[in-house]
């Protein structure tokens, strides 16, 4: 086996989360903006899906800052174990 990048238990639990939060604000983004005018009203839900979708971006950035975050935390500790 070749060297294989080994990513610490926590750090893939918070990657998991997160996408599935940017995922789920995602999906309510569209669901909003694909039902204005039929099934809410046209420019309150245009509205809140265009904020929704601005978060995404942030959202994501804030994810993988997060995951690399911890990593390097755990990383560190053990280097400083040795």
């Amino acid at each position: 086996m070749k060297n294989s990048i080994k990513i610490h238990r926590k750090s893939k639990h918070f990657l998991v989360t997160g996408t599935a939060a940017v995922i789920a604000v995602l999906f309510a983004s569209t669901l909003l903006y694909l039902g204005a005018g039929r099934m809410f009203d046209y420019y309150i839900a245009t509205d809140i899906s265009e904020k929704l979708l601005a978060g995404v971006r942030p959202l994501s950035v804030a994810v993988c800052s997060g995951a690399l975050g911890i990593e390097y935390f755990f990383k560190r500790k053990d280097t400083d174990k040795l």
